[in-house]
């Protein structure tokens, strides 16, 4: 009897370990199927700037990588550096220029793809200003973004013109572009779309002032993280970038499916013409020629470097080595067919 009950019990056990065990892998084959989120804070707002990792999300590049990817803008409350660095995100897009001085101040991040391989940053003046170059910009009103990438290039840009800050007036400005309309500043800070197809679609004759025409040309915008998040999951790193350089290839491939994806973040402000003529106008900034999407090289890196040293914004001595790695850059073109 007794060996009865014995048996008995031992087959009640056996069948809840089954049981148990045959659960735990269901659960566990579950977890394993769902995509890891992550997030994702961009520089400012949505804008087809940000087309490669937008595209990647809407086609799906994303998530067939692993990745659930939460998609978030920034501003000029929403740094992406501080929010990465801290850990409230896990990846950021910004400035190639704040990033290196967050780097030289010992925020602990590292780049490893860019957006824009050289800087898209411009200076509008309105075409009968007679505002021609950056010594015309002697006793004009200057619009500034403080802290902003477009505040890096103008600084360097009038070290490398000889021009002192002492003899413009400057006017602390955000991203509001009534004060341009408005005639209240005659130089404006932007970027080579976005403030051109509002002039345009007001008829106000303007022209442009490209740095790179005045020897100012760098590295635009990088994506990023922090060194102990790309420490503890360079798998995630690794498919962020692959399904963002995916997407940018199919941004410029593809305007009749990219262009109403782009317009879907935000169709109040994302009209699908003003998605084309910035897709057209960034695109050399982005690809430029003999270039592949989102690769960075330390050339690039070196002149940036140098050129933030110029202006006194750099010191000489930063290790700009351990500021970027081009590790997943190497993984993804080396995967291609030769």
């Amino acid at each position: 009897m007794k060996k009865r009950i014995t048996s008995f019990i031992g087959i009640i056990c056996l069948t809840i370990c089954f049981l148990g065990a045959t659960g735990c892998e269901k659960k566990r084959e579950a977890t394993e199927g769902q995509p890891t989120k992550v997030s994702l804070r961009l520089k400012w707002l949505y804008d087809p700037g940000f087309a490669g990792e937008m595209i990647a999300a809407k086609a799906g590049f994303f998530s067939k990588s692993g990745l659930d990817v939460d998609i978030k803008p920034g501003g000029f409350e929403a740094d992406p550096i501080k929010l990465v660095a801290s850990g409230a995100d896990s990846f950021g897009v910004a400035g190639a220029d704040s990033f290196l001085l967050a780097r030289a101040k010992g925020v602990p991040i590292v780049a490893f793809g860019a957006g824009y391989l050289q800087t898209p940053v411009v200076f509008y003046v309105r075409a009968d200003s007679g505002i021609k170059s950056p010594r015309d910009f002697i006793g004009k009103r200057v619009g500034v973004q403080a802290g902003q990438d477009t505040e890096t290039v103008y600084q360097a840009l009038l070290k490398r013109n000889g021009v002192s800050r002492d003899k413009i007036k400057e006017v602390p400005v955000k991203y509001d572009f009534t004060p341009f309309l408005a005639r209240q500043v005659d130089v404006w800070p932007g970027y080579a779309a976005t403030q051109s197809y509002i002039l345009r679609q007001q008829k106000i004759a303007y022209n442009v002032i490209k740095p790179s025409d005045f020897g100012i040309s760098y590295l635009g915008t990088v994506y990023f993280t922090s060194e102990s998040y790309a420490s503890a999951h360079p798998e995630r790193v690794r498919a962020l970038l692959d399904a963002i350089i995916e997407g940018w290839d199919l941004t410029y491939s593809d305007y009749a499916r990219t262009v109403p994806m782009i317009s879907s973040f935000d169709s109040k402000s994302l009209d699908p013409e003003l998605v084309r003529f910035n897709l057209d106008v960034q695109r050399e900034f982005i690809h430029p020629p003999g270039s592949r999407y989102c690769e960075f090289t330390d050339a690039s890196w070196q002149t940036l470097g140098q050129t933030l040293v110029d202006v006194g914004l750099l010191p000489a001595s930063v290790n700009l080595g351990n500021a970027y790695t081009k590790q997943f850059l190497s993984a993804y073109y080396n995967q291609l067919p030769k």
